[in-house]
């Protein structure tokens, strides 16, 4: 019998202004959003969030205006923070008042200027940082293709639970499927696992992943909920065609940095982030157009507007 206990995070996006300055005032409403998707929970300040335009101070600032947003609204969902930065001493502040705001886990990506040369040495950076939030679960952030740091997930799990006693699982973001699938095997749900590449989250269910951290969720969530329904009641046909309809999606995405163009496919659901700051570019108005007719070539505004497809999950 596969179980129907999935856990899904929204990886949220930072609302700006015009001029690139963080839009505080929005996120009462980004809450609100969030907690209509029917996920679990918030990853705050990752790479969609775009973590590493923003300063130490920003970032601080939005996780109070997020918890604010929970405790308002009287939510349980989750609230995972990320930390990480080149700098860990700032890593370790901002872990700090994470948990003293009330946040229910920190993250941290490895160092990427300065970079670890071994497991043995990310491990002890990451002991460094979670010593600073110990009352909450500190979580490894695997993503290779930005940081340039990769070492076996298996490696990172043998080690972390002997030097951080807070240590809770990682987020990976890296399509290497076997060295996760060792690692899922290796965790023997021992850790939380979650994994950051939307597009090949059924595959994944399939091999018996169950938690999920995604920035299409906060847009394409029915999807997810259809494919799950489909998947459960064996009807592996609508999974591949709901599967398409995503791809289909997911190449429109890819016309721009994903982060620019789910922006723009949050204003165009009404949910209005602002756009990216620099060194991302903003789009101008025929990158706009681009997205829009692409998008109304798919299933997209037909299908995340209906949540009667959801299931208990």
């Amino acid at each position: 019998m596969i179980s129907r206990q999935v856990e899904i995070l929204n990886a949220v996006f930072t609302p700006m202004h015009a001029d690139g300055s963080v839009n505080f005032d929005r996120i009462p409403a980004l809450f609100e959003h969030f907690t209509e998707t029917g996920s679990q929970g918030i990853f705050l300040n990752g790479t969609t969030g775009e973590c590493m335009s923003l300063t130490t101070q920003e970032r601080l600032r939005l996780v109070e205006a997020w918890m604010a947003a929970k405790v308002s609204s009287k939510s349980k969902s989750k609230l995972i923070v990320h930390v990480g930065t080149t700098n860990l001493l700032e890593a370790a502040e901002m872990a700090k008042h994470a948990e003293q705001s009330g946040a229910d886990g920190v993250s941290m990506v490895a160092p990427f200027y300065f970079r670890p040369k071994s497991t043995e040495e990310i491990v002890s950076q990451c002991a460094y940082v979670a010593q600073a939030a110990p009352g909450i679960p500190f979580y490894y952030y695997n993503i290779p293709s930005l940081t340039g740091v990769n070492f076996p997930l298996t490696e990172i799990l043998e080690l972390a639970p002997k030097r951080i006693p807070n240590f809770a699982g990682l987020k990976n973001s890296f399509n290497d499927l076997v060295d996760y699938q060792h690692a899922l095997h290796a965790s023997q749900q021992k850790h939380t696992l979650y994994w950051g590449t939307d597009e090949v989250f059924m595959m994944l269910y399939a091999g018996g992943n169950r938690n999920y951290v995604g920035s299409t969720y906060n847009y394409m969530y029915p999807y997810y909920q259809r494919m799950l329904k489909a998947y459960l009641q064996g009807d592996t046909a609508t999974v591949m065609t709901l599967q398409a309809e995503a791809d289909a999606i997911y190449r429109v995405l890819t016309i721009h940095n994903g982060i620019i163009a789910g922006k723009e496919i949050m204003r165009l659901i009404g949910v209005d982030c602002g756009p990216v700051r620099i060194p991302l570019q903003k789009l101008d108005q025929a990158g706009k157009d681009a997205i829009f007719q692409k998008l109304k070539k798919t299933s997209f505004f037909e299908s995340v507007v209906s949540k009667k497809d959801q299931i208990p999950i």
